[in-house]
């Protein structure tokens, strides 16, 4: 599939913009760089590194990539770093037809039934903000094996939850704001897209999972209390027993992905937080795992 095209709007590059933001997680970043640049070209993929690397993965080749100076932890250190990407999402729209931003361990699929490029659907929708449907890609740890990085993600990884937090608006073709994590905003409208999907990657793998949590304690021990979300300061073993949980569930659930009812609350639960200025919608998750249909199966 080649790098797609548009015709765009006067004063833009007709193309889609991607981002990211990294600080280490080299796999994941490997992973994301791969997928994105089968759709788009390198220099409309925007690889933000929070403090020097090490070399990057080879498919960042051609790719925009931005040093920021290294900081030492701060509370409020998340808020600011989703103000700074906020911003930086917002001045790319005015050069690029669109702007999809996600953090390096979530990667937006498009569903094969609606096509096989998801930046050229991007581009041919209309909405100004868009949000995926969510899945956290888990690792069913009592029905797979460790992950190998020389195979295809999805060839590996079968089963996935449902999680509203990740119905991202995480793709706008104006400026925005973002709140931590990039979970809301303070657009207006909800566009729970039928056809795009945000697999989130963080439970790939029981054993990357517990490293990269250590990693991530470590991280917001530099700080002396509000660093980063919640999900940073649970323990590696705190991170096994959640795996585990899903198993204790019972077995996958076949389901096709269509998730109406699911669709229908997240839709009803969308209102404006005064307190916030953003757009919220609620939470819907829990530990019944589905599989993914075959036809997801060659995506990445």
């Amino acid at each position: 599939m080649s790098a797609s095209t548009s015709s765009g709007t006067p004063g833009r590059s007709g193309g889609l913009a991607v981002v990211t933001m990294v600080r280490g997680d080299a796999l994941f970043l490997d992973i994301w760089a791969r997928y994105w640049r089968r759709f788009v070209p390198a220099a409309s993929m925007v690889v933000v590194l929070d403090g020097p690397q090490d070399a990057l993965p080879p498919a960042c080749d051609g790719c925009q990539v931005l040093t920021l100076p290294p900081v030492a932890a701060f509370d409020g250190f998340d808020r600011a770093r989703w103000a700074f990407l906020s911003h930086l999402a917002s001045a790319l729209s005015a050069r690029f037809e669109a702007v999809l931003l996600t953090d390096v361990d979530e990667i937006v699929v498009l569903d094969p039934r609606a096509g096989d490029d998801p930046a050229a659907y991007i581009l041919g929708r209309a909405e100004e903000v868009i949000n995926p449907f969510a899945m956290e890609i888990v690792h069913r740890i009592d029905l797979e094996p460790a992950f190998d990085p020389a195979r295809p993600v999805l060839a590996q990884r079968r089963y996935g939850r449902i999680n509203a937090s990740y119905c991202k608006p995480c793709i706008t073709r104006g400026p925005i704001r973002w709140s931590m994590g990039g979970h809301q905003s303070d657009h207006g409208a909800l566009h729970l897209s039928p056809d795009l999907y945000l697999l989130h990657l963080r439970y790939l793998d029981l054993g990357i999972l517990r490293a990269r949590q250590a990693l991530r304690r470590g991280r917001i021990a530099e700080g002396s209390g509000d660093v980063a979300g919640h999900g940073w300061s649970k323990s590696a073993d705190a991170m096994e027993g959640f795996l585990q949980s899903f198993v204790d569930k019972g077995a996958p659930e076949e389901n096709g992905l269509d998730f109406g009812w699911q669709r229908g609350r997240i839709a009803r639960s969308f209102h404006y937080d005064a307190a916030q200025a953003m757009w919220r919608r609620g939470t819907l998750t829990n530990r019944r795992t589905y599989t993914l249909p075959e036809r997801f199966a060659g995506l990445f």
